[in-house]
């Protein structure tokens, strides 16, 4: 008994320790969605130097939110559909404040006498950041009417479906823009 709830407690934390994408979008404020019911896609094979089985789970999730959404895939359609992975390395540096043998950085006395020489303790850490964008042509004018993009810390090679699938619904739940924030 203990130890399944140890393991609950233990999947809750890791659960709300994952961090949901940051989502950016654009919009043509002339453009008219309320018309837009069919979509296909702007392209039909993997872009050069990507990995088409990522681009293939990439669809799947795109095909699978649209129909939830009522949208279905036609040739043409009023709107097609392209959209761009990408990935960028970075260093994370935290500063975690001065510490040392002597010195407690809490309590009452933190931050007074000279109890030891104190360390500057810094964690630096390099981490992904891989980005879905997402863009929508109108079909007729070929001209762009929206752009959104997901950003999040990913971990390993290739991101996990439930990743792609958490970065898709995030981008799309932006599309189509509400009629006042267009």
């Amino acid at each position: 008994m203990i130890l399944r709830a140890a393991t609950l407690v233990s999947a809750v934390f890791l659960a709300s320790c994952a961090t949901a994408p940051t989502v950016k979008y654009d919009a043509d404020t002339s453009a008219d969605f309320t018309r837009l019911r069919t979509y296909s896609w702007a392209y039909s094979t993997a872009p050069q130097g990507a990995n088409p089985l990522t681009v293939q789970k990439v669809k799947a999730s795109v095909n699978a939110y649209l129909a939830s959404r009522g949208y279905t895939q036609a040739e043409p359609g009023d709107f097609a559909l392209g959209f761009t992975l990408g990935a960028r390395d970075r260093v994370e540096v935290t500063q975690l404040g001065n510490y040392g043998p002597y010195y407690r950085p809490w309590g009452p006395y933190a931050g007074f006498g000279g109890w030891g020489a104190g360390y500057n303790s810094v964690n630096v850490r390099n981490v992904t950041d891989g980005m879905l964008a997402v863009d929508i042509y109108d079909s007729r004018t070929k001209a762009p009417v929206w752009h959104g993009t997901a950003t999040q810390q990913i971990s390993g090679d290739t991101p996990s479906q439930a990743t792609i699938d958490g970065a898709v619904s995030a981008v799309l739940a932006k599309f189509p823009p509400p009629a006042d924030q267009k």
